[in-house]
């Protein structure tokens, strides 16, 4: 083959290569608190380890990605890394499919273009297949400056703590005792409300009080499905509100199917209930008494769990 037209196809199936993997980890960055809950129901990795590996992901795939557009220590080091994080991210996608079936956006490109597990596993083929083709038309450039090289690397694998750093380098106080009443008889007299199937004024329960078209509430709801699948012991119960119209919507986005719930509609009576008008608002109660009230980023179910325990 003409060294011109090899050289030319090598350069464009890098640039093509590089750029699926920027513009996939590019795509996944708003999403990324989402993308390590994922992990987290897939694997049971835990919470903190999950954010960070998330995050290392997207690093990694970013640096792929350059070092493929530039030519960068192509065939030793970008080639075997990018084939072997495919190859990791079809087990994944795999284990999404045991666990989550085909249906819904598997995350792959973050929310700018959706695609089912299996559609992700055939692009991962492709494109393994593209990488092992590239292999013997690549050339590449070795950078004199090996210091560059390493602030490259560095730059990229960084990119997404900094975008956004993991929620476990903050230092959370933890949440104090509050010792509060909550007027819970108000979800069984209301003339225009259903009561709840579960009397909730007696014991333990966990109460999520979430709107059905807040964004951070859907986030809620997702997190605390994924507690509610490895631990299905924790008393959940969440009170919507929201039009009905809205209902089927936010069980799709979030699928919280496995938490009890109630529908409630009165904005009076429903912020003496959950404390104010920011939502969402989880609050630990026993009886009718608020004993700690965490948000959705520091709700800890191991916490929840040692609660639970006392005074049986």
């Amino acid at each position: 083959m003409n060294p011109i037209l090899k050289k030319s196809i090598g350069i464009i199936t890098g640039i093509v290569i590089g750029f699926v993997f920027i513009f996939s980890a590019i795509s996944k960055l708003p999403t990324l608190e989402q993308f390590g809950w994922t992990i987290v129901e897939t694997t049971h990795m835990s919470w903190a380890l999950a954010e960070w590996g998330a995050r290392l992901l997207i690093g990694i795939e970013l640096l792929i990605g350059v070092f493929f557009v530039f030519r960068l220590y192509v065939k030793k080091y970008t080639i075997p890394a990018s084939i072997f994080l495919l190859i990791t991210f079809t087990i994944y996608l795999f284990m999404v499919l045991k666990t989550q079936g085909n249906d819904g956006n598997c995350g792959c490109f973050g929310e700018v273009i959706t695609m089912t597990p299996i559609q992700s596993i055939i692009k991962n083929v492709a494109l393994i297949l593209l990488i092992v083709f590239l292999y013997f038309f690549t050339f590449e450039w070795e950078l004199k400056q090996k210091n560059l090289s390493f602030a490259l690397c560095i730059f990229t694998l960084i990119t997404p703590f900094l975008w956004s750093p993991p929620e476990s380098i903050y230092i959370n106080e933890k949440e104090k005792e509050l010792n509060q009443p909550i007027p819970l008889s108000i979800l069984y007299q209301s003339e225009n409300n259903p009561p709840p199937q579960v009397e909730l004024r007696k014991g333990k329960h966990v109460l999520l009080f979430l709107s059905l078209t807040c964004k951070y509430c859907k986030k809620a709801a997702k997190r605390v499905r994924i507690m509610k699948e490895q631990h299905p012991e924790i008393p959940f119960y969440a009170i919507l509100n929201g039009e009905s119209s809205d209902l089927e919507t936010f069980m799709r986005e979030t699928r919280m199917s496995n938490i009890p719930y109630s529908m409630f509609n009165g904005a009076d009576e429903y912020t003496q209930m959950s404390g104010g008008y920011t939502l969402p608002s989880i609050k630990w109660v026993q009886d009718t008494t608020v004993i700690k009230e965490p948000n959705y980023i520091t709700l800890n179910e191991n916490e929840i769990i040692q609660w639970l325990k006392e005074n049986k």
